[in-house]
């Protein structure tokens, strides 16, 4: 912990490096989503942050443009976490962009590979979108 955030935890309690840890996630998914050249690199920094991640990720999901979003897609692969499996589905079935849908379904699959519970659960959103997409494809 830095000392700076030490001392705010103390005075103030941890919520003061909940914040700071906040912000610099803010800023990297930022960065992240404004690159196209240094996307791994920043996906990378993102990924560090783990499940913390995820909201801020999320959030920018909705602000930016689609170049923006593969490589939150991209961040949220790296960070592996069993709780984007929701968000990579609603971004595989309503994403407006057929490439961004792609990258989703994509990472969903190859979760789906696996033998976790992510698989599980990755597994199951697949199911959903292939639901999904035959009865739009009959309706």
């Amino acid at each position: 912990m830095r000392p700076l955030c030490l001392a705010l935890a103390l005075a103030l309690g941890t919520a003061a490096c909940r914040s700071d840890d906040g912000d610099r996630i803010r800023a990297e998914v930022a960065f992240l989503v404004s690159q196209e050249s240094e996307a791994p690199a920043a996906a990378e920094r993102v990924m560090r942050h783990g499940r913390r991640a995820l909201p801020y990720l999320e959030s920018a999901l909705h602000t930016t443009d689609p170049r923006g979003r593969k490589n939150i897609i991209l961040a949220l692969r790296r960070i592996g976490d069993v709780e984007a499996v929701p968000l990579l589905r609603h971004v595989a079935l309503f994403d407006e962009a057929p490439d961004v849908r792609l990258e989703a379904e994509w990472t969903l699959q190859q979760w789906a590979a696996g033998k976790d519970t992510r698989a599980d659960r990755a597994k199951a959103a697949l199911r959903e979108i292939e639901e999904r997409r035959g009865r739009e494809a009959t309706g």
